[in-house]
């Protein structure tokens, strides 16, 4: 048991730096959002599934109602709390989708969001069963991936993706549990290219796509978003790196 205890440990420990540098690229994050905020609405109550250090919470905690926000890891749990504790309308709570019931919170919650969190699941099909719960009727749920499981290689490994997911994907598992489509896109075409690159260069490596940000190649980053996002939003990439899509609940 104390041996089990030191491996979570140092998978905290891994995680939570890794979370602190996707901080670098903030504008990166803000390209992601602007990908699905049509979607949240004003008042709406938000759960957010493996929220991490709340990277993401901070682009919509001011239109919600209420948010609930998760991790399996205590230390994110803690950091959450304590980051947005100004905010009344904030908690996060320990909560692991895999192994805890939904419970109270079935049927509670306007928006489900789970952003690049299914890929660490062995069981997608039963976190999606367990995230349409959380939803009341009309309720909408908000899921983005890394797409492309071509791409896969020891990038994903290292921070304990099961896969990638390719176009057609995600659509059979809302068909398999009655979810409409109201949109689904792929996103950041041109970071495909670097990251196959950097996944065959690392490919002995225990390195990470997050571990290897800092503050001079974040600012690559940051531009690139800068002058991808407009392009993009026009133009709408027949690949990307990331997938994501948009359900709801009848």
């Amino acid at each position: 048991m104390e041996e089990d205890d030191k491996v979570m440990e140092k998978e905290q420990n891994e995680l939570s730096e890794n979370l602190n540098h996707w901080d670098y690229i903030d504008r990166y994050s803000r390209w992601m959002y602007h990908t699905y905020q049509e979607y949240i609405n004003d008042g709406d109550r938000i759960f957010d599934v493996g929220a991490g250090m709340g990277r993401m919470v901070k682009f919509y905690i001011n239109r919600a109602a209420q948010i609930t926000a998760t991790d399996i890891f205590q230390r994110q749990v803690d950091y959450m709390n304590e980051r947005f504790r100004r905010y009344t309308n904030f908690n996060a709570v320990l909560w692991d989708i895999m192994k805890d019931e939904v419970g109270d919170y079935k049927g509670k919650y306007d928006t489900v969001i789970c952003i690049n969190v299914l890929e660490h699941l062995k069981d997608d099909n039963l976190a999606i069963q367990k995230m349409k719960e959380l939803l009341k009727p009309g309720g909408k749920l908000i899921i983005m991936v890394p797409a492309l499981q071509k791409l896969y290689c020891s990038l994903d490994e290292n921070v304990g993706h099961y896969r990638r997911y390719d176009k057609g994907d995600l659509q059979r598992l809302a068909k398999d549990n009655h979810l409409t489509i109201k949109k689904n896109i792929y996103f950041n075409q041109l970071g495909i290219l670097p990251y196959w690159w950097k996944g065959k260069r690392k490919a002995k490596t225990k390195e990470s796509f997050s571990s290897s940000l800092n503050e001079n190649n974040s600012k690559i980053y940051n531009f690139a978003s800068m002058l991808i996002e407009p392009v993009e939003k026009i133009i709408l990439p027949r690949k990307g790196l990331s997938e994501l899509i948009i359900l709801r609940k009848e």
